[in-house]
């Protein structure tokens, strides 16, 4: 979510300043996203290594001290058995679910006319992105139950719930393959809709748009 604030800024700031109109004349929309959020998506990889690395660091140099508030997490962390063939498939959803609201968060960025509109509009998608956490009880005794299972395959909390799922319990490959399909999907859409938009004229008017407009909004 922090790179994704990253890329609504970097969207909005670029509409604000009309510089989207000459881009995107001479670049594709969808090109335009997809090259951002690769650039975006490396970037914070980067910030998140150098902050890890910094911390660690900086625990050596201080005797660990720095460490000590952190015993119980790690300790925590170091019982969990996660099976390595695990680790590709959380990737293929971290990767998905970056993509997914890179692309939902260009589309906010499509529909906001400054960066006070775009979190009013993005806290739509990001408060059911953590609805997994609030049901950790259940992912954790009973994770073939509706509940987990509806909020595995539903995109917004797919790349969570999934992986909650995948750490405690053996999940059916048919699930595994409907919930990244779905995924997949979703990127796709959220990116087509998103360069769909930032073609609209009247998204640069300065016009607020209405939830009601947007398909006439998309069909341009």
């Amino acid at each position: 979510f922090m790179t994704n604030g990253y890329l609504l800024q970097s969207v909005i700031e670029e509409k604000e300043s009309r510089l989207i109109e000459i881009l995107i004349s001479t670049i594709r929309p969808f090109d335009l996203l997809t090259g951002k959020i690769l650039a975006f998506g490396i970037l914070g990889l980067l910030q998140v290594s150098i902050w890890t690395g910094t911390f660690i660091f900086l625990g050596w140099l201080s005797g660990r001290e720095a460490l000590q508030s952190f015993l119980p997490i790690l300790q925590s962390l170091a019982n969990l058995t996660i099976p390595y063939e695990l680790l590709p498939l959380l990737l293929v959803y971290f990767l998905l679910g970056y993509a997914f609201f890179a692309g939902l968060y260009g589309i906010v960025g499509a529909i906001s006319n400054s960066m006070r509109e775009g979190p009013q509009y993005a806290i739509v998608f990001t408060l059911p992105a953590v609805l997994p956490f609030y049901f950790i009880s259940i992912f954790a005794t009973t994770p073939n139950d509706t509940l987990p299972l509806v909020l595995s395959l539903f995109p917004l909390t797919a790349p969570l719930g999934m992986a909650m799922r995948l750490v405690v319990t053996e999940v059916p490959f048919w699930q595994i393959a409907l919930s990244i399909g779905l995924l997949a999907l979703g990127v796709v859409g959220s990116l087509w809709l998103a360069s769909r938009l930032f073609r609209v004229n009247t998204l640069l008017a300065g016009r607020l748009p209405k939830l009601r407009d947007l398909p006439q909004l998309v069909r341009g």
